[in-house]
C-alpha cells in the first residue's frame, strides 16, 4: 500500500477563476488577430486580382487598337482612300461600304443599338495583306470582266479591289470562274435571274483597262466599339463587313465578336493637320457621324488618341466608390469635368494610347 503525502495533494489544485479568465482573454485576442490577418490577406488578394485583371484588359485593348489605327486607310501602292474609286451602287452601300473614308470616328448617338450611348466608334477601311491574284488581261475592250490567274478564290457577291498603283477600283463580283474560266465578272445590276446581290455595281466601266501589272485585293471594313450584352456586361467588340463569302449581301456588318471584356467606355481625340504640312496642328473631339464637315476633318486626321475605361470583374474591391479621370487626356486637377465617381465599389483604371496613321504620315506622332 502506497503512502500519499498530504503535501503532494495540495500541489495538484486546478486553475483559479482569474487565471481562466485571463487565459480566455488572451485566446480571444490571439484569435481576433488571426482573423484580422486572414481578412487583410483576403482583401489584398482580391485587390491584387482586380488590379491584374484591369491591367490585362487595358493593355490588351490598347495594343489591339494601336496596331489597327496604325494600319488604317492602307490601300497598298495607292496612297489614300480618295484615290480609290467605287463602282458600287451608291444607293445600296449605306455607310458600311463608304470606302471614301479610310478612317471614320464618331460618338455613338443611336440609343437603339447595342453600342454604349456616348462612347466612341472607330471604323477602319483598307486592305490588310498581299494581293489575292494578278490580272492577266481584259478579254475585250468593253468587257465587264477580268481574266485573272486564279478565279476559284472568289465567288458571287465578293467585294474586291483592283489596282495597278495608278488607278484603283472597288467592285462586286457578279460571276466568278464560270465554266472553269478564270474570269471575274463585274456587270451592273444586282441579279443573275435567281438571287439578287447587294449593293451591286453602278458601273461596269473601269478608268482604264487593267492589264498584267494589276493586282486584285480583298478590301476590309472593321468597326470597333464598346457594347453591352443582355446582362449589362460591357466589352470592346469588333465587327467586320460581310464582303467575302456573303452569299450576295455585302452591305452589312457581321456578328459582334468580343475582344476584351470589362471595357466600360471608349473615347477618342483626333490629331488634325489643318494646313497640310504633315504635322498635327490641333487635337479635337471627332465630329458627329452626320456632320457636314465630318469627311473633311477625318481625311485630315493624322493621329488618334484613345482612352479606355476598364472595370474589374468583381464588385466590392474597394471599401468606397473610387474616383477616376476620364478621358485620360483631361487634367482633372484643374478641370473637374472629367473627374467621375464610380457607382459601385469595383476597381477602375484608365488607359490612354496615341497612334499615328502610317499611310498618312512618314513619322510617328
Amino acid at each position: 500500500m502506497c503512502n500519499v503525502k498530504p503535501g503532494r495533494i495540495s500541489q495538484q489544485l486546478g486553475f483559479t477563476l482569474v487565471e481562466l479568465m485571463v487565459s480566455m482573454t488572451l485566446g480571444l485576442i490571439l484569435t481576433a488577430g488571426l482573423v484580422q490577418i486572414f481578412v487583410s490577406n483576403k482583401q489584398s488578394f482580391i485587390m491584387s486580382q482586380a488590379l491584374s485583371n484591369v491591367q490585362e484588359s487595358g493593355r490588351e485593348g490598347a495594343m489591339i487598337l494601336a496596331r489597327e489605327i496604325r494600319n488604317a486607310d492602307y490601300w497598298g501602292c495607292i496612297t489614300e482612300a480618295t484615290s480609290v474609286k467605287s463602282n458600287l451602287n451608291s444607293s445600296g452601300t449605306d455607310d458600311v461600304l463608304d470606302f471614301s473614308r479610310g478612317l471614320e470616328i464618331y460618338p455613338d448617338a443611336d440609343s437603339d443599338n447595342a453600342i454604349v450611348d456616348g462612347s466612341h466608334v472607330i471604323v477602319m477601311r483598307g486592305i490588310g495583306g498581299a494581293p489575292e491574284v494578278t490580272v492577266e488581261k481584259v478579254p475585250a475592250a468593253d468587257a465587264a470582266s477580268l481574266h485573272v490567274s486564279d478565279a476559284s478564290l472568289f465567288e458571287r457577291g465578293d467585294i474586291l479591289l483592283v489596282s495597278d498603283c495608278e488607278h484603283a477600283n472597288i467592285f462586286q463580283v457578279t460571276k466568278a470562274n464560270e465554266n472553269g474560266n478564270d474570269l471575274v465578272v463585274h456587270n451592273t445590276g444586282g441579279t443573275d435571274g435567281t438571287n439578287a446581290i447587294s449593293p451591286g455595281n453602278e458601273s461596269s466601266n473601269m478608268p482604264k483597262k487593267y492589264s498584267d501589272n494589276a493586282k486584285i485585293y480583298r478590301p476590309s471594313v472593321t468597326r470597333y466599339s464598346v457594347q453591352a450584352d443582355a446582362d449589362g456586361r460591357r466589352s470592346l467588340v469588333v465587327e467586320r463587313a460581310l464582303i467575302a463569302g456573303s452569299g450576295g449581301a455585302a452591305n452589312q456588318l457581321g456578328t459582334p465578336v468580343e475582344l476584351v471584356a470589362d471595357i466600360r467606355d471608349m473615347r477618342t481625340h483626333i490629331g488634325v493637320d489643318t494646313d497640310g504640312d504633315g504635322a498635327v496642328d490641333s487635337w479635337q473631339d471627332p465630329p458627329a457621324k452626320d456632320a457636314a464637315n465630318a469627311a473633311d476633318v477625318l481625311s485630315q486626321t493624322l493621329a488618334v488618341k484613345v482612352s479606355l475605361l476598364v472595370r474589374s470583374r468583381d464588385d466590392d474591391v474597394n471599401d468606397d466608390a473610387v474616383q477616376f479621370c476620364f478621358p485620360g487626356w483631361l487634367d482633372c486637377t484643374s478641370d473637374a469635368t472629367g473627374l467621375q465617381t464610380a457607382d459601385d465599389s469595383a476597381l477602375y483604371r484608365v488607359y490612354t494610347l496615341t497612334a499615328s496613321i502610317r499611310n498618312r504620315t512618314l513619322e510617328g506622332i
